[in-house]
């Protein structure tokens, strides 16, 4: 009786989420007969894994930003390689001296309620990004002194001291219209974005959908479809269901498991190798992993190639480094796993760790951290776990509440190394997992290098440190992303930082 009522609860939801799709689809997505045109421009109906926390983007986490981009632009494109480019609002950059960096902004580019999309504009976000206090990239800014819009089109970045990745972070930056975001606040701005993008707003059924619509006035190539309507359903089994019903036309982020169904099934399915990367982070802080070691234990214990082969069948990549951003790229030293060194090194001790991980926020991430708390528990460990929501986690993260270990996710919004320095390595870091002063010193000396290439050896060092050395980090592998599309839809492209670009789907 439990499993039948169980059985019939799902089928209740997941005729409820059918419904629910159904229903937003037709109320923001446009009519029955938006599907019937030949032009091949009906909206497009987008499924997501989850209802996006917030659409303002100087607050909100960037896995919103498949929703937010639609409407706003970044100040600065990245092209394939993941690197600026001068195709978007931003159409130049020169560093005119060590600590300042000189920006041409596209000229007479307007945002969809009428303001200018001008350098003031520009330099408004940028103050944003560094002054508000739940801004998400801060901490990113807070070398950043001066932001000046001398003219209409010109914008001065001043340094405290050298920066030479300011371009790279200013891909990330998405560009809000200064008059309107004042006026209606976080929240308000949240409940009805407006950018430059080649989307403006549509409207929403709070918990149901968000609807996007062609902007007629876009400054660049205009979208190919008339529309986007965003839906959510939390269980990848109705992700997978929902697809195979043709309720909707594409459904992102099915794992391995739903995406190998949907193959069998004749369903599109596209993979992509993205730039997120799983870690684990071990507290040199505090016990057990104050002990050097018990984390270098813990370190040869864990073995991401099994991780890789037993729970995703070889659907994502094991990734021993931290700092390598990008896809495709390992580091020059890592660590193997070596099971019996792990266990010599404990000589018998039985040290309690406890796991902690947000539960269900990334593809079979308690399969993987059951498997991280298993090898640790051969080796000698005594392992707990802690799963929780993944707000809850990281607001204990940053109050430096999590002992022991935590896995989640690494996402490089900008394909450069201190991305994760910043973020992960210093002293003053998110985690703050790994204080040293040779650290601090070594991400200060490399963002004072004139480029990338001359910063590279240096990101290297700090890589060794942190994963070899210190076995502070201990990187597990990149996510493959897959996404499902419904028959005949084409033209959507996910890129591997985690962004989408609609404008070229049809149906």
């Amino acid at each position: 009786m439990i499993m039948k009522s169980l059985r019939s609860r799902r089928f209740l939801a997941l005729a409820a989420a059918l419904t629910v799709v159904g229903a937003g689809l037709t109320g923001c997505g446009g009519s029955d007969s938006d599907d019937s045109g030949a032009s091949g421009t009906a909206p497009i109906r987008a499924l997501l894994a989850a209802q996006p926390a917030t659409l303002d983007p100087i607050v909100g986490a960037r896995s919103a930003q498949i929703v937010w981009a639609t409407m706003l632009e970044p100040l600065i494109n990245t092209g394939s390689d993941l690197a600026p480019t001068n195709t978007g609002l931003v159409t130049s950059w020169t560093r005119t001296d060590a600590t300042t960096w000189t920006f041409k902004v596209r000229p007479d580019v307007s945002f969809s309620n009428g303001e200018k999309a001008d350098a003031a504009a520009v330099a408004n976000t940028i103050t944003l990004t560094r002054d508000s206090a739940a801004s998400q990239l801060k901490s990113y800014f807070g070398n950043v002194t001066a932001i000046e819009a001398p003219d209409a089109t010109t914008v001065v970045v001043k340094t405290k001291t050298p920066q030479y990745d300011i371009p790279d972070l200013l891909t990330t930056v998405y560009l809000v219209p200064p008059k309107y975001y004042q006026e209606k606040g976080s929240e308000g701005f949240a409940a009805a974005p407006v950018g430059t993008g080649p989307y403006v707003w549509s409207g929403a059924n709070a918990g149901r959908d968000i609807s996007v619509k062609r902007n007629p006035d876009y400054w660049g190539t205009k979208a190919t479809n008339e529309g986007v309507t965003f839906t959510w359903a939390n269980e990848a089994a109705q992700r997978l269901a929902l697809i195979q019903s043709k309720s909707v036309d594409v459904s992102f982020d099915l794992p391995p498991a739903q995406a190998s169904a949907a193959k069998s099934a004749g369903v599109e399915v596209v993979s992509t190798e993205t730039a997120m990367k799983i870690i684990a982070f071990l507290d040199s802080t505090k016990a057990p992993f104050d002990d050097p070691k018990l984390r270098e234990a813990a370190a040869l214990a864990i073995d991401r190639d099994a991780i890789v082969k037993g729970i995703f069948d070889g659907q994502a990549v094991a990734d021993a480094g931290l700092l390598n951003v990008k896809p495709g790229q390992q580091p020059t030293q890592s660590v193997t796993a070596d099971a019996a060194k792990a266990k010599e090194l404990l000589g018998g001790a039985t040290p309690t760790v406890q796991i902690t991980y947000p539960a269900a926020q990334y593809t079979n991430i308690e399969e993987v951290s059951q498997a991280v708390g298993g090898s640790l528990e051969k080796a000698g460990f005594k392992v707990s776990y802690v799963p929780l929501d993944y707000g809850t986690l990281v607001k204990r993260i940053v109050g430096r509440q999590v002992p022991g270990l935590s896995i989640f996710a690494g996402v490089p919004n900008v394909a450069v190394p201190d991305y994760f320095v910043s973020g992960f390595m210093k002293t003053k870091s998110i985690t703050g997992n790994c204080p040293d002063p040779q650290i601090d010193t070594l991400a200060q000396q490399a963002l004072e290098q004139n480029d990338a290439q001359q910063a590279a050896p240096l990101y290297e060092q700090l890589n060794t440190i942190g994963v070899v050395q210190k076995h502070c980090y201990v990187p597990l592998y990149r996510q493959v992303f897959n996404y499902a599309t419904g028959p005949g839809v084409s033209g959507v492209v996910f890129g591997p930082l985690n962004t989408v670009d609609f404008t070229k789907a049809t149906r």
